[in-house]
């Protein structure tokens, strides 16, 4: 019962996919702008690291080189990347297209409601089951009752964020130079995110006598979580001023 359930989940969330690369295509030609075809791309080329960011994600000792360099060898597999085209990117290219019709502004208040907005449609996404669970809800229990799954949201809903940033910016570049801009984001923000934000907290996992590392690696990578947002919203803001 319970695989068939996930099976439908993915079904449905690959047929999302689908109907989203319809959509960006109608887009594209409607409004000459392939912006919302390299963002799915883009959305399927981040699983390219995922394997790499679970193995760091999941373990409690220092991995060795082998399983690291298995990690990272591991084949792009095609049918799982197309449930990963568009959580992280369509709230993104929606926020893109309201600024594009200047429906929405990307001041201080509006960033940060905008952020927790993103929080909350990654939390709905991974309870539906739409998407595979981001590598932070691996990391089970964490201190101060925070939990791993809230965590990941807010990973991920920082990624998006960053997304919404590159995507408002490059709307009016040429196609080749959208495409190059693009296209690499997805993995660029999760080294960003998983590897520099989540660092700390990784770090602390290994030591030994965990408790307080791990409490000190929390409030670190949350700190450093805050400080991204802090930079996105800035850079955001500057965007509006220029318009």
């Amino acid at each position: 019962m319970h695989d068939s359930a996930q099976g439908a989940r993915t079904l449905l969330a690959v047929v999302i996919t689908f109907l989203l690369y319809g959509a960006a295509c109608w887009l594209w030609w409607q409004q000459r702008n392939p912006l919302y075809v390299f963002a799915l791309a883009a959305g399927q080329l981040s699983t390219l690291l995922e394997p790499f960011w679970r193995l760091l994600y999941s373990i409690q000792t220092v991995p060795s080189l082998t399983s690291l360099v298995t990690a990272l060898t591991t084949p792009f597999n095609v049918t799982a990347s197309f449930r990963a085209a568009w959580p992280d990117t369509l709230p993104a290219m929606i926020i893109a297209a309201l600024y594009l019709y200047r429906w929405w502004n990307p001041g201080l208040l509006n960033g940060l409601f905008t952020y927790a907005i993103f929080i909350s449609i990654q939390l709905l996404a991974s309870v539906l089951g739409l998407r595979d669970p981001a590598p932070p809800a691996l990391l089970g229990s964490l201190s101060f009752g925070i939990s791993a799954e809230l965590l990941a949201a807010l990973m991920s809903a920082t990624i998006t964020y960053g997304l919404c940033y590159v995507f408002i910016t490059v709307q009016n570049y040429s196609w080749p130079s959208m495409a190059a801009a693009i296209l690499p984001m997805p993995l660029f923000f999760g080294g960003l995110v998983y590897g520099v934000t989540g660092a700390p907290l990784l770090i602390s996992r290994l030591l030994p006598d965990g408790e307080w590392p791990t409490r000190v690696g929390l409030v670190l990578t949350l700190l450093l979580l805050g400080w991204c947002v802090a930079i996105i919203t800035s850079g955001l803001n500057r965007l509006n001023r220029v318009a």
